[in-house]
């Protein structure tokens, strides 16, 4: 997904881009969001988000929990879905990548 793309204290990306009397053309960076937009989404807890106060897995809760890892997996595909964010291809794409690493 194409996106403003945010740095690693999630503040904007900007380099301006200057044209030849130094006016600002264009600054904010964009590019692939995916990864940004899904660890915001694991961040959150449910009522964090103003335009969408049911967004947010609530992940913390699990710790020293009951639940199953099939209950945690689901949770974290619904509020996927509800963010726009294939689940399966994003799964996909970190096993990719894990791989890749190793």
């Amino acid at each position: 997904m194409e996106g403003v793309l945010l740095d690693k204290d999630y503040e904007l990306m900007i380099r301006p881009k200057l044209d030849s009397s130094g006016k600002i053309l264009s600054g904010l960076v964009v590019g692939d969001s995916t990864d940004q937009c899904a660890a915001l989404v694991l961040e959150m807890s449910q009522g964090e988000l103003k335009e969408d106060p049911l967004l947010g897995p609530g992940l913390t809760k699990f710790i020293r929990s009951k639940y199953t890892p099939s209950q945690i997996d689901q949770r974290i595909r619904s509020h996927f879905t509800r963010a726009g964010i294939n689940y399966e291809e994003y799964k996909d794409r970190i096993n990719k990548t894990i791989k890749t690493v190793e």
